[in-house]
């Protein structure tokens, strides 16, 4: 089966108990402490995915691991725990970046028309810059 984070997420949830899809989802949003909230087009598809494969079940209390489900989540721990690793570390980063990213917009939108239209390829140039000095560092 392919590598889906996604399933490793809801393998996660369900390792220690049964639950259902709004729990799985309230149990993302608590470990990533609400910098990212799976929509319910991510998790449907993922536990049909999981119940297809054999990884997890439904019981009436919810969506329980299987033995299958416990071996590839043991098989592909190491990149689940780099994957999300780096979301953690990076997550200050993000949260600084979507407020320099909404002061930005707010700053153009205060701006002077007649400027912001005389600079306005001059303004789109520097950041089409700094994206690709990331792009070349990453």
């Amino acid at each position: 089966m392919k590598y889906h984070l996604s399933d490793m997420l809801i393998l996660e949830q369900v390792s220690t108990e049964p639950k259902k899809p709004y729990r799985i989802i309230k149990g993302i949003i608590l470990k990533f402490q609400m910098d990212y909230k799976p929509s319910t087009g991510m998790i449907y598809p993922a536990i049909d995915r999981l119940i297809r494969a054999g990884f997890i079940k439904k019981t009436p209390e919810g969506f329980i691991i299987t033995e299958a489900g416990k071996k590839y989540r043991k098989d592909n721990q190491e990149n689940y725990d780099i994957l999300t690793s780096n979301f953690m570390d990076n997550k200050l980063f993000f949260r600084n970046l979507r407020k320099a990213i909404k002061d930005l917009i707010n700053s153009i939108k205060e701006a002077d028309k007649e400027y912001i239209k005389s600079h306005q390829d001059e303004i789109i140039e520097q950041i089409g810059n700094i994206a690709e000095k990331v792009r070349k560092r990453g």
